[in-house]
């Protein structure tokens, strides 16, 4: 593609990472209480032949460490990030990636992967969309516990993304709370964590598995102790399942400081990636790159048809409003 949205004209020299979570199919999609971070298979499909087409495309510290050597291809690096672990990657994404002959990093919650354990984030949006279809009254109470008013537009959302400025142990108190009101009616029976026999095919089919940490803290308001564990033992971990090194650490909800980035940095990854949106430029620090996150709209124009000039955009960070 000619024009302003061509990657050879501002991607060049540079190294982008766009982030996944969640690949459900529609059916899925519309049971799922935080839609925004989903995508489904036919969409992934899009990105993904766009990106071959534009892209020199790669797992992430394969794509870090040709960028960090100075490699500068024709097609510009570009690596494909899934956060979280969810089984529905190994259901959904991993086939697609298969027919495209795309090599991904996925980033793993070790705990979580254990003992199969939804995410917090999922355990609030799911309950909280159980209660309200339930009608029960004592939903209100609890969300004005939380500062969240009632009529929010998007009530699960509004729960988790005000549960982010909770401590750990304060969070975990609160969704104990709300998982008595709704009993064992809030999580699907579709939904689930990748177990360590996918995990280790993913490894085997040339996919990178890097850390998320070992149960998905907001790693800043967390001791050091607790920050050291989540950072270090979960790439022991992670390493001991997979027969394999872990060389890429992925910071939930993006959150980090420099005493977080010395503690990632000292565990010994390579490389740690953020929220934060935009490109890598040649100065980057391995232990803070920007990326790219996508959502199933960022691939469409007006009419809803899969646009590639509309998702180069979103690549290219050309309209105002899309961080």
């Amino acid at each position: 593609m000619a024009g302003l949205t061509s990657p050879t004209l501002w991607a060049r020299g540079k190294l982008s990472v766009v982030t996944f979570h969640r690949v459900l199919p529609p059916s899925l999609l519309a049971k799922y209480p935080i839609p925004g971070i989903a995508v489904t298979p036919d969409e992934l499909d899009h990105f993904l032949r766009v990106f071959q087409k534009h892209y020199t495309v790669g797992p992430l510290s394969e794509m870090a460490r040709r960028h960090g050597n100075g490699d500068v291809p024709a097609k510009p690096l570009l690596a494909v990030t899934f956060d979280d672990g969810q089984l529905d990657n190994f259901l959904f994404a991993r086939p697609v990636l298969q027919a495209r002959g795309v090599r991904a990093s996925f980033y793993v919650v070790s705990d979580a992967a254990d003992a199969n354990r939804m995410l917090w984030p999922d355990r609030m949006a799911f309950a909280v969309r159980s209660a309200m279809e339930a009608g029960d009254i004592g939903l209100a109470s609890w969300l004005d516990d939380m500062g969240v008013t009632a009529d929010a537009a998007d009530l699960p959302l509004a729960a988790v993304t005000q549960a982010k400025n909770l401590t750990p142990g304060e969070r975990n108190r609160r969704l104990d709370e709300l998982e008595l009101l709704v009993g064992d009616r809030a999580r699907p029976e579709w939904d689930g964590m990748m177990n360590w026999q996918q995990l280790r095919t993913l490894r085997i089919e040339g996919h990178e598995i890097g850390s998320h940490s070992a149960s998905h803290p907001i790693l800043p308001l967390v001791d050091d102790a607790d920050l050291a564990h989540e950072v270090r033992s979960s790439k022991n971990h992670i390493e001991a399942q997979i027969g394999h090194e872990v060389r890429s650490f992925c910071y939930p909800n993006g959150d980090h400081d420099e005493r977080v980035i010395e503690q990632v940095r000292r565990a010994g990854y390579d490389n740690a990636v953020t929220t934060r949106y935009g490109l890598n430029d040649g100065d980057a620090s391995p232990y803070d790159l920007r990326r790219v996150d996508l959502q199933g709209r960022y691939g469409r124009n007006v009419k809803g048809q899969f646009s590639s000039g509309s998702l180069l955009i979103r690549m290219a960070g050309l309209l105002p409003g899309m961080a």
